[in-house]
This record gives structure tokens, C-alpha cells and sequence, in this order.
């Protein structure tokens, strides 16, 4: 085609579009659409619709308005909104969100994610954000055997090595000035874990002379804009202009675009040249699995490694952070740990594997206590039952009455029904005083954990969806709070941190205290 004929098509291409998208035609697409949506609300909160027989404000039931305005002008305080709903209305309320685990544990059944809750996430082709429950199952299966007991064991001497780096980098701030974001230590030492565990190399935070640079900033303003990204998709495009990002955020996304990019190519290279290495990293395992094509894209492999960055470093992170304040807040809870801990651990820089320090009682009840209170994914999450109806049985005990009624609900299969550790873990029937640090809940008299507590902790999530790095998480847990007891704490103090400065207030995907909170600062000495 010569230029003078590809110039009189884009003319005429122009000329089509000109004639289409007449202001007349824009105002009355504008009308069809503002016209479906009405009658989709009034559909909604009609009594022939199948949710009529559940309780709640009809705004709620009729649209998305309300939940809007609390996760994106009020900024991420809908989940407040949903447990004030519940004290009012009951487990269960119009916008279909449960508080307590009744349903949520479904086993091997199928479940799937509501659209609405994965729509325009940042990691759309992630096992994560996976809507549909067979196409999850097929991402999930090679990643589970990565995440399993018996890998993450055979592993564990990565996590050993840098859980006493954390420590003594930690006892390096002895007699500098300034107090230390103990979080900021903390997503050092669990980014170096993800990083080593899945991509075969660590990121090098705690090799560094100072805390920073790390992923705690750039996460938290990548998490601040995930709920006005659900609305208007269109953030993403102007989050990619230079201009517009938050300096902080450009460590984070040259990671995420560049450096794990690369990375894959190097790894797909090698598999190409049959270089065998030692230890297989996780886009070895998704590569060399039997997922089709499709599913080892580059594209592909470098959202999964996104979302396990960006799970496998915050929520260890500020679980380790929560526990670090009440157990320097509360010196007969630190002493009982301590004792405990120095009676089954000879030399704490050579510590036991994780699976026998899991059989410590008292330690076990700590690291279930904090992640109760540090509830991991804190906003509502939701699943769809594509085949069969849910069936609510219960009790509820409404205001002003003493004694709880009978309640039963029926979801209709397709409906989606939403959860929120940050509810659940205040259930005042399951957990009493639940606001409050009290390891000793999760003992019973002999010592022996209380199985029926485990089943409401919703820190990991439950079911076919449950966290796939709950095991590596754990293992963090269980070595890292073992030794920063033995090692570190009887060297740290905290320093103008309240209870207030890890106490949930709102959310941004996850737990977010106060506004105007510095974090959990510490000092050591």
C-alpha cells in the first residue's frame, strides 16, 4: 500500500470514528448505561431476587456504592462498615459476608472468586487472582509441591542462616541515636527469605550496612492503590507514567519488571542449555511442570512471582512486628516464652529444626496469639460456590436479648459470600476478650493446643484457597521469634509505641493501624 492510500484509510478511519462518537451518541450510551444499571439495582432489591430472604440495607443489597465509599473515600474502612452491619443484622448480612467460619472451609469442593474482587488486579494471571476454580487448581498444584512440609525442611538452612543475620544486624543498632522501625527489620529478613527460597537468590537487605533500601515502602503505596484500582482500571495505565508514581514505588516496579524478568529469561536459558543447578528455584518448577503453554509465559511467571513477593514479605513481616510489641509490652508472657524456649534450645545461633520447635506448647500459643492478631489478609475476602447451594446453620443473638435464637440461610449456588479475618478473630463467642494478647487461650489444661481455636483462625485463609506459602511462613515464624527471644529481646526496648500502633484501625488489603502511626519502634541496648 503506498503512503498516499494508507493516509486516505486513516482518514476514513478518522471520519468513521468522528461519526460515531458524536457527543449525542456518547450522552446516550451514557443514558443505557446509567439505565442498566438502575434496573440492575432495582432487580437486586426486589423481592423475587434470590438474596431477598437475607437481612441488611437495601443500598448495599442494590450496589457497590456503599462498599465504594469506605474502601476508596474513606480509605479501606469497609470492613468496620461490614462488623457494625453484623452486630446489627447477624452472621449473615445483604451484601453476603459471614462472620463466622461456617462456610469458608469447603475442602476439596469447588470455589471460586467473584470477579468483582479480582477485577483489574495488578497480578491478574497469578495463582491468586485466579477467579475460576479449575483453572486455580491447575496454577495451584505445581506451586504446592514447592511450598509443601517436606520441601521448605529440606530448605530450611536458608532460613537459618538469615534468621541469625537478622539477629545480629539487629544487635548492630546497639548505641546508635535513633529509634528503629522494627518492621522495616522485619520485611529485610522475610523479602530475603522469598526471594532466596523462590528465585534462588536473595535479595541482599541484611547484607546491606543500613536497613534501607527494602520493600516496605514501595509495597505499602502499591497496596494503597489496589482498592481505587478495583473501580477505575485506568490507574494502572497512569501508574506506568514516570510522573505520576510515588518515588517510592520505582524500587519495587523495576524489581518487578525488570530485574524478575530477566531472571525467568536467564532461567529458561539455562533449562534450554541444560545447565542443572542444586537447588531448583520455583520458575524452574512452574517451567519444567506440566502446565501447558500458556501457562509459562513470561508474562505469567512474572505475576506468580509478584504476588509471592509481594505475600511472602508483608504479612510475615507484621506478624513478626505485632508479636515483638506485646511481648516486650508484657514481661510475664516474654519470661514464660524465654524459659520455655532456653530449657529446648542449647545454643540459640545453632537453633533445632522448625518442626520441633512447633512442639513447644507455650511458643506455639505466642506465634498463635500474634498471627490471630495480625490476621494476614485482612479485607473481605469472598468465594462462589458454582455448584451447589450453601446452607447457613447457626445461632445469633440479637440486641437487647440474652439469649441467642436459631438462624438458617440459603445461598443460591453463583452467589458470592465474603469473610474477614479482621471479624472472625473477634468473634467475643470464640475468642474472649479478643482484643487482648492471651497466648494462654490456645492451651488447655494438659498444655495440649486447642484444635477448635485453629479451625477459626483465618491468618491463612482456608480451604482449596488457603495461602500456599502458609508452611514457609510458619517456619519464619516458629526459628525467626525462637531466636530474635533468646538473642535479641533481652537487648530491645521500645521506644513512644502504644498499643494503638498495632491494633487494626482499617485496612489496606492488609491490617493498617491509626493514621499518624510511626510503627513499632524499638531501641537497643
Amino acid at each position: 500500500m503506498s503512503s498516499l492510500d494508507s493516509y486516505a484509510a486513516e482518514m476514513l478511519h478518522q471520519d468513521i470514528l468522528s461519526a460515531v462518537l458524536t457527543t449525542g451518541n456518547v450522552v446516550a450510551l451514557f443514558y443505557l448505561w446509567l439505565g442498566y444499571k438502575l434496573l440492575q439495582a432495582a432487580w437486586n432489591v426486589s423481592p423475587l431476587h434470590p438474596l431477598s430472604h437475607v437481612p441488611g440495607p437495601k443500598l448495599s443489597a442494590a450496589t457497590y456504592l456503599p462498599e465504594f465509599y469506605y474502601e476508596v473515600i474513606l480509605s479501606g474502612r469497609n470492613t468496620n462498615r461490614i462488623k457494625k452491619l453484623h452486630d446489627i443484622y447477624g452472621v449473615v448480612v445483604s451484601e453476603l459476608n459471614l462472620s463466622r467460619d461456617e462456610i469458608f472451609t469447603v475442602g476439596s469442593r469447588k470455589r471460586n472468586k467473584p470477579e468483582h474482587q479480582v477485577r483489574n488486579s495488578v497480578i491478574s494471571l497469578s495463582e491468586f487472582a485466579t477467579a475460576d476454580d479449575d483453572h486455580h487448581r491447575l496454577r495451584r498444584l505445581p506451586l504446592a509441591k514447592y511450598f509443601s512440609r517436606g520441601h521448605i525442611s529440606q530448605l530450611e538452612p536458608v532460613i537459618q542462616k538469615l534468621v541469625q543475620k537478622l539477629c545480629s544486624k539487629l544487635l548492630d543498632e546497639n548505641g546508635k541515636k535513633g529509634p528503629l522501625n522494627v518492621t522495616m527489620a522485619y520485611s529485610c529478613f522475610t523479602s530475603d527469605a522469598i526471594s532466596d527460597f523462590c528465585y534462588g537468590q536473595s535479595f541482599g537487605f541484611l547484607a546491606q550496612d543500613a536497613w534501607e533500601p527494602n520493600f516496605l515502602a514501595p509495597l505499602h503505596a502499591q497496596l494503597k492503590t489496589a482498592y481505587i484500582s478495583k473501580y477505575f482500571p485506568i490507574i494502572y495505565v497512569v501508574k506506568a507514567s514516570s510522573w505520576y508514581m510515588p518515588e517510592e514505588m520505582a524500587f519495587l516496579v523495576q524489581t518487578l519488571m525488570i530485574d524478575i524478568p530477566n531472571q525467568i529469561k536467564k532461567v529458561q536459558a539455562d533449562m534450554e542449555a541444560g545447565v542443572i543447578h542444586d537447588r531448583p528455584t520455583v520458575f524452574e518448577t512452574l517451567l519444567s511442570s506440566d502446565l501447558p503453554p500458556q501457562e509459562k509465559t513470561l508474562d505469567r511467571l512474572t505475576d506468580e512471582a509478584a504476588a509471592l513477593l509481594g505475600a511472602g514479605t508483608e504479612t510475615t513481616a507484621w506478624a513478626l512486628s505485632v508479636l515483638t510489641y506485646h511481648l516486650l509490652a508484657k514481661p510475664k508472657v516474654l519470661a514464660r516464652l524465654t524459659q520455655e524456649l532456653r530449657d529446648a534450645v542449647e545454643d540459640p545461633q545453632q537453633l533445632p529444626p522448625w518442626m520441633a520447635l512447633e512442639k513447644l506448647p507455650y511458643l506455639g500459643a505466642v506465634i498463635y496469639e500474634g498471627l490471630r492478631l495480625s490476621y494476614g489478609i485482612s479485607s473481605r475476602t469472598a468465594r462462589t460456590a458454582p455448584d451447589e447451594d450453601l446452607v447457613y446453620r447457626g445461632e445469633w443473638t440479637p440486641r437487647g436479648r440474652r439469649n441467642p435464637v436459631p438462624v438458617q440461610y440459603v445461598i443460591p449456588r453463583g452467589f458470592g459470600i465474603g469473610m474477614s479475618s479482621a471479624i472472625t478473630h473477634h468473634d467475643e463467642s470464640v475468642f474472649p476478650d479478643s482484643w487482648s494478647f492471651i497466648p494462654e487461650r490456645w492451651l488447655d489444661e494438659k498444655m495440649q493446643r486447642r484444635k477448635e481455636l485453629e479451625r477459626a483462625l483465618m491468618a491463612f485463609s482456608k480451604g482449596s484457597r488457603a495461602c500456599l506459602g502458609l508452611n514457609l511462613a510458619l517456619c519464619e515464624l516458629y526459628l525467626a521469634l525462637t531466636a530474635l527471644t533468646l538473642r535479641v529481646f533481652p537487648h530491645m526496648r521500645l521506644f513512644e509505641t502504644t498499643e494503638e500502633d498495632v491494633r487494626y484501625d482499617h485496612d489496606m488489603m492488609v491490617p493498617v493501624p491509626k493514621d499518624g502511626s510511626k510503627g513499632v519502634r524499638v531501641k537497643v541496648v
